[in-house]
């Protein structure tokens, strides 16, 4: 830590820094209308891009003008005019999985725009595909994993003209040449980096789905206080992103920035976004005991695993204004999580939620569908175990999706189902078909939904997705009902 403080401190005393930075995250994908069956659905925000805020906030502390900008709702024409006015020196973009097409868009506007600017790419997708997104010949530079330290020494060599090879972490263009440098080591404590710049967006255009309503209208955000998962479930990447740490934030300075969110910006909801957040439960009681003790009035939600609780933490959670935890929990069935090497049974689930609900927490999961080896059965057992626990939503209901860095990812190719060829491609992330085809994967995941949301299933089979309509969809034949498979996802529950 004493070493990243330094660097810190050494970049942002270098004289006379000009470079104007930009920062962005490429416009949303517009999901299938299933009425239309058109890609015209504009969805709302949900996050703000703490990323871009986070690479701002170290680009400034180091003496550069950086502006973090979400263009979530504007359309291309826009984005080509923000580019050129911006008249930035660099362009920095985010680039996850998903949004990878659109992320790539930015980049050939961002060189059309301003011919003279160094364009960075960055985020999970050009970490695990580097040569991919620099290909075009639009991109200059990626930055691999956390981007921080390696953005504010980039940013520093390029004002200076100098040369980037020294920077750790990074793939840069030189002539028709792409060159890789050093890996950068990971700091283990997330302290020495700045507040992300959360003043640069309106955080009333943020509403996460998984916020119950009676504290949508509380003006609020986003807070990671740690990074990273020891853990290795084989549908994840977060592991292989952060080289298998975690890392994370003392109390203290959790607790400093929640006093300028609460002080400063009038925040009074936090949702902390941790991929783990009770890793350490000694930890997250200090941080509860200094919300009280500094008198910081929020109320907070959180995600984590079923065994990283317990009733000693959890109370001082609900003392401290938790009032919802979001686990993990995937499935009810004990073969499919230990195929997905979860490492916890639905015993721990079972107790995990018991716990909760005795705290006066309202816990919640996520689940998926069409793991390798589900069937029925399994899908029964996880209506059990959801029935049985009672979450305190309707459980968020994903199907198993192809993405990179994950153990399924490496199957999937084993298996010809895809080929790391197909990320150049627009579509969007395959689901898993290696046992099911869509029309099943769908037709388990309305089962599921059946099982542990009648009223939701009842309101899906009134717009027409009962199984009539999948019988249908089998006598009409698999490439009639190819267009219709994006509508179903964006339609089906999550």
């Amino acid at each position: 830590m004493r070493d990243v403080r330094a660097r810190l401190w050494v970049l942002r005393n270098l004289p006379e820094i000009r470079m104007k930075i930009l920062l962005v995250t490429p416009p949303g994908l517009r999901l299938m209308n299933p009425a239309t069956l058109e890609p015209d659905l504009v969805p709302h925000k949900t996050w703000v891009p703490l990323g871009i805020a986070s690479l701002a906030g170290a680009l400034r502390v180091a003496g550069f003008e950086a502006v973090p900008m979400d263009l979530h709702d504007f359309g291309w024409e826009e984005v080509g005019r923000i580019l050129a006015a911006s008249g930035a020196d660099v362009v920095g973009v985010s680039c996850f999985t998903f949004e990878r097409a659109n992320a790539r868009r930015v980049a050939a506007l961002a060189k059309k725009a301003l011919p003279g600017a160094t364009v960075v790419m960055g985020g999970p997708h050009a970490t695990f595909f580097p040569h991919q997104v620099m290909a075009d010949g639009n991109v200059d530079v990626v930055v691999l994993g956390e981007g921080e330290l390696a953005m504010v020494s980039l940013a520093a060599r390029l004002d200076r003209g100098a040369a980037l090879g020294d920077v750790p972490g990074i793939l840069y263009r030189e002539g028709h040449a792409v060159r890789t440098t050093a890996a950068r080591e990971r700091s283990e404590s997330l302290d020495a980096f700045p507040f992300p710049v959360i003043e640069s967006f309106d955080l009333q255009d943020y509403k996460s789905p998984e916020i119950p309503p009676v504290f949508q209208n509380l003006p609020g955000t986003h807070v990671i206080t740690s990074r990273g998962c020891p853990f290795t479930c084989r549908f994840c990447s977060v592991n292989r992103f952060f080289e298998g740490k975690w890392s994370f934030r003392s109390p203290d300075n959790v607790l400093d920035e929640l006093e300028v969110l609460t002080g400063r910006l009038g925040v009074r909801h936090v949702y902390f976004s941790d991929d783990l957040f009770s890793l350490h439960p000694k930890r997250v009681i200090d941080i509860c005991r200094g919300i009280l003790e500094r008198g910081i009035e929020i109320a907070w939600m959180a995600e984590t695993r079923v065994d990283c609780v317990d009733a000693g933490m959890l109370g001082w959670m609900r003392r401290a204004g938790c009032h919802r935890v979001y686990y993990g929990v995937e499935s009810g069935s004990p073969a499919i999580l230990r195929a997905m090497n979860k490492r916890f049974t639905p015993r721990q689930v079972a107790r995990a939620f018991d716990l909760t609900h005795r705290a006066g927490i309202d816990p919640c999961c996520f689940l998926m569908v069409g793991y390798p080896g589900e069937s029925p059965g399994t899908i029964s057992e996880t209506v059990e175990l959801v029935n049985a626990i009672r979450p305190a939503a309707m459980p968020t209901i994903g199907i198993t999706t192809i993405l990179p860095g994950t153990e399924i990812y490496e199957l999937s190719k084993r298996q010809g189902l895809i080929s790391d060829d197909f990320w150049l491609s627009d579509a969007p992330p395959p689901l898993y078909t290696g046992e099911h085809d869509i029309d099943d994967l769908i037709a388990l995941q309305m089962m599921l939904t059946r099982g542990v949301c009648p009223e939701l299933y009842e309101q899906l089979c009134d717009m027409g997705f009962d199984e009539g309509y999948f019988r249908l969809r089998r006598m009409r034949g698999r490439e009639a009902g190819s267009r219709e498979d994006e509508g179903l996802r964006s339609a089906a529950p999550r």
